[in-house]
């Protein structure tokens, strides 16, 4: 029987294609349509590295979804290689590689603001970590407008490294600042 402290618990299980309703559903929710994902993207994703395809369950309700890839890591990645509904077997690299790639993170806005997107992240990591041990570090990209998720990943050890100009810019939308953030894997 689940006691209260397990409905505060995130539990991540690995995406099926069975979830896609579900991720497109946090994607409308958590980002602005001319920043969203294709279902194609996530269904390729999942198809592609199911280990870092992660929905997030909180008791009985899926209450977000974190999605990475694998890459030999760069001293300084290329712009491009961050691009809205890029092709992640591309870059994706499970073998050589020993940089993760956080490619998309969100929660549902009925848990924002509840403390969760630490752990989500952290459980991320260290399900990845365990699979793939030779991952050095982590890389992710964010909007320079969101200060919560930028809180998140400092606290996290997440420093910038580079910072895009205009990265996010879609017709109809008023163009934002992307910031590329790196840690070492130190789990």
């Amino acid at each position: 029987m689940p006691t209260p402290a397990d409905n505060d618990t995130l539990r991540l299980v690995e995406a099926t294609a069975g979830d896609l309703d579900r991720i497109m559903e946090l994607e409308r929710q958590g980002f602005a349509a001319g920043h969203q994902e294709l279902r194609s993207a996530y269904a390729q994703r999942i198809a592609t590295f199911p280990q870092g395809s992660l929905m997030a369950w909180r008791g009985p309700d899926c209450v977000g979804c974190v999605f990475s890839e694998i890459w030999r890591a760069t001293p300084q990645p290329d712009a491009a290689h961050f691009a809205l509904g890029h092709d992640i077997r591309e870059r994706h690299d499970p073998v050589l590689g020993t940089e993760l790639y956080i490619s998309s993170m969100t929660l549902a806005p009925s848990v924002r603001g509840l403390g969760l997107g630490a752990p989500l992240l952290t459980n991320c990591l260290e399900h990845v970590s365990r699979a793939f041990p030779r991952v050095t570090s982590v890389l992710l990209l964010v909007n320079a407008r969101w200060t919560a998720a930028r809180r998140i990943y400092a606290a996290a050890g997440f420093v910038e490294i580079a910072h895009l100009a205009r990265f996010f810019n879609s017709q109809g939308f008023e163009p934002q600042d992307g910031i590329v953030m790196r840690r070492l894997m130190r789990l």
